[in-house]
């Protein structure tokens, strides 16, 4: 009885929401909260090749209307793995998922890439747009940008006190990346 309650469990987990396929939508009918998105549900940024790649979440960002194009603009640190990745790559994926997937995220956020295999260790499955960019089958949501743009913060152009303490101390910065929404992906 045991072994086929286990069964009848993994049967349900496999149509779950996590096999729905993807639908493309304008991103202008998109029905998320883009502050929820990347403050609430921890947005995932991956960069590279199907071949080398890396993720992380992401909690900074915002999506918007820029030069007369969808944008999104994320926020990297330079000591981060990813970091490398975003000034190589001429594009980048943006992926939400449900809060089924926290934990994983919890991984995603809180290891290197430079020390383990992030995908292997959370158990997601990679899958690769027309452009050949990273996104994953456990997602809910995705957003395909092509970056079009990058500052470093400028510490002396910070005017209010408590951005500033968030870099007392602090050898790094973060980098702005702005990207135009090529492609956004629902289930």
């Amino acid at each position: 009885m045991k072994t086929k309650l286990t069964i009848f469990v993994l049967m349900l987990l496999a149509l779950s929401s996590c096999s729905k396929s993807f639908k493309q939508i304008d991103v202008k009918t998109l029905k998320d909260n883009p502050v929820s998105l990347f403050a609430d549900d921890w947005m995932v940024v991956t960069a590279g090749t199907s071949t080398d790649y890396n993720l992380m979440t992401i909690s900074w960002g915002a999506l918007g209307n820029l030069w007369g194009y969808p944008t999104a603009t994320i926020y990297v640190r330079d000591s981060r793995n990813t970091f490398t990745y975003m000034n190589r790559e001429r594009y980048f994926t943006l992926c939400a998922f449900g809060e089924e997937c926290r934990d994983k995220l919890k991984v995603i956020g809180s290891k290197s890439g430079r020390d383990i295999d992030k995908v292997k260790a959370t158990g997601l499955t990679p899958l690769y747009t027309d452009l050949g960019n990273v996104y994953y089958k456990e997602a809910r949501l995705v957003l395909e940008c092509e970056k079009v743009y990058f500052d470093d913060f400028a510490p002396n152009n910070f005017l209010d006190p408590a951005v500033v303490k968030i870099y007392n101390n602090e050898p790094s910065l973060h980098r702005v990346f702005v990207g135009k929404i090529l492609n956004v992906w629902v289930k």
